[in-house]
């Protein structure tokens, strides 16, 4: 008798736009090559199933009205998932097909809900534990940590999410499937137009005003392409597009535009548009989902980066792509803050990015007089995840030896693995950390005895006496950790260290009463370990091993400091 094969299945949940269900991708492969055979299915919103239609990989795609259910305004408790009309009997289904793991992609309470009520050995991603939601993946996890030093993250979220939801593995590229139906509705197109030019996509519009380029520099740009090259153009997005679009074409006709500037723009569904792409030589565009749909069929992007978006965490993912960033202090600014000047629309010259188009026809070299961007140009490094190489620009010394730190180590943490990344050079401000690191590392001492003693109390408490004295233990500990706090808020050594400490404690608030005191003195030495890790890897020490200054003086330092910030603020 045969014994047949027993393949893993695996449930991924990524009730998003259709951008983010692109970039599922990477993490289909990598569990493709972690688990030969794996049957994987996805559950998508209703309203992107077009766009899950393309993933290659996937057993099944299961799409429902989930977007609203799921969103972080949402107020159902799991009772309430469970009870509601169909969903109930949907769920019973899910947990009854037996899953081995379950992903959940989506950063919200409910979807963590979803997740949890599947039920599988291995849940990962936001999952709910007593109706709060927790992390349950250290790849998850940073990715919300990264947002407190979001300049020094050198992860591309698809990257990030294919890490967590697997693991390491070989560089594939993002390869969409698209259907011949769609393949033969873009032939037909491109036919309808009545010419054979080379053709070149723009989407004008975002899903959001802030991280749009002003409509009036895509025409002018398209009209400096169109003197140079025997090229044509197709507008793409979506219907409610079409007002940036005509203030576009009116620039584009005003700046002399000479070449066929044709009108797509909401005339595709998503696998039109991805075989429309595919006959595209490039696509210039804002951060848009349609760019990752580019990326995917193998077309190359020119993406201007404008607002709080950071090309390290969402650009095209893959080699060959260009990306062009406002060279100013704010870029990429805050999601959450309010812009009152919006410089970096208008920091970008059109007439550049027409160069930089032109090079990506191979009609010229690569442009040399830049002003007021910086260029980066994307490729696979060497542990397989996507990079961004700056070609133009200022340089930040200190953010670009501490990115690639903390790409490396952060890696290295949560794989087990050794990067193949290129050892760096000492950090270029090697001793002035060394020496905040001799002032620092008694109190981290300090700190965990703090939690052991506030452990070991909780221990033996029975009494309104022990009562007082947990309280004053517990203030001990957070006056310590507060010290340290300020002394290290700022520093890009030590900062991104203590905002895990602070995301880990706060996690903990699922756990009883002394279940988390145990926990506590864990995640306290756990933060001391590594920050010895990083404070020893920064550089060769100019001198004898890293010693420690007296605790005493440290906190008398963190005082007169906090004393003085006060006072200045009165």
């Amino acid at each position: 008798m045969m014994n047949h094969p027993v393949y893993k299945q695996v449930l991924i949940l990524n009730i998003a736009r259709m951008g983010d269900v692109v970039q599922t991708m990477p993490l289909i492969n990598r569990l493709h090559h972690e688990w030969p055979g794996v049957a994987i299915d996805l559950i998508v919103d209703r309203r992107v199933a077009p766009a899950a239609s393309l993933l290659p990989g996937l057993r099944r795609v299961l799409s429902r009205d989930l977007s609203e259910r799921t969103s972080k305004g949402s107020e159902d408790t799991s009772e309430d998932l469970q009870s509601s009309a169909g969903l109930a009997a949907w769920l019973q289904a899910l947990k009854a097909r037996g899953y081995d793991r379950v992903i959940n992609l989506t950063f919200t309470r409910r979807s963590g809900q979803l997740a949890s009520l599947v039920v599988a050995p291995d849940t990962r991603g936001v999952i709910s534990v007593n109706g709060i939601s927790v992390l349950n993946n250290p790849w998850f996890a940073y990715c919300v940590d990264m947002h407190r030093s979001r300049r020094l993250n050198r992860f591309h979220i698809a990257d990030l999410l294919a890490l967590g939801g697997s693991g390491p593995g070989p560089w594939m590229p993002i390869r969409l499937s698209v259907p011949l139906w769609a393949e033969s509705w873009a032939d037909q197109f491109f036919e309808s137009l009545g010419h054979r030019h080379t053709v070149i996509a723009v989407q004008i519009g975002a899903s959001h005003g802030r991280k749009t380029w002003r409509p009036e520099n895509f025409g002018r740009t398209l009209a400096a392409i169109s003197r140079q090259a025997d090229a044509a153009f197709v507008l793409i997005g979506t219907a409610g597009e079409t007002e940036p679009a005509a203030h576009a074409l009116a620039a584009y006709h005003a700046a002399g535009g000479t070449q066929p500037l044709h009108n797509a723009i909401g005339r595709t569904d998503i696998p039109q548009l991805a075989a429309l792409l595919r006959r595209s030589r490039f696509l210039l565009t804002n951060d848009t989902g349609p760019m990752h749909v580019a990326a995917g069929v193998g077309t190359p992007v020119i993406n201007l980066s404008l607002g709080h978006v950071d090309f390290h965490e969402t650009g095209p993912h893959g080699p060959g792509h260009w990306i062009i960033q406002p060279d100013i202090a704010c870029a990429p600014c805050d999601i959450e803050q309010t812009c009152v000047h919006h410089v970096c629309k208008d920091q970008i010259i059109p007439e550049q990015v027409a160069a930089l188009s032109l090079h990506a026809l191979g009609l010229r070299s690569f442009p040399q007089s830049w002003t007021g961007v910086r260029i980066y140009e994307s490729d696979v490094d060497a542990d397989g995840l996507v990079r961004y190489r700056q070609r133009v620009g200022e340089r930040d010394l200190s953010v670009d030896w501490y990115g690639a730190f903390w790409r490396r180590y952060w890696y290295e943490q949560f794989t087990d693995c050794v990067s193949n990344l290129e050892c760096q050079e000492d950090a270029p401000d090697f001793v002035e950390q060394h020496q905040r690191f001799q002032r620092l590392a008694p109190a981290l001492n300090r700190i965990v005895e703090c939690a052991e003693r506030l452990r070991d109390i909780s221990r033996h408490a029975s009494s309104s006496s022990s009562t007082a004295m947990l309280k004053a233990a517990q203030n001990e500990l957070v006056a310590e950790r507060q010290r340290v706090l300020f002394f290290i808020k700022d520093s890009p050594v030590f900062g991104p260290l203590t905002t895990v400490l602070l995301r880990e404690l706060y996690d903990l608030r699922v756990l009883d009463q002394a279940a988390r005191v145990e926990r506590q003195v864990q995640t306290y030495r756990i933060w001391r370990k590594r920050m010895h890790q990083v404070g020893n890897r920064l550089g060769q020490t100019p001198g004898a091993p890293v010693g420690a200054q007296p605790a005493g003086q440290f906190r008398e330092d963190c005082t007169t400091e906090v004393g003085r910030e006060q006072r200045a603020n009165n």
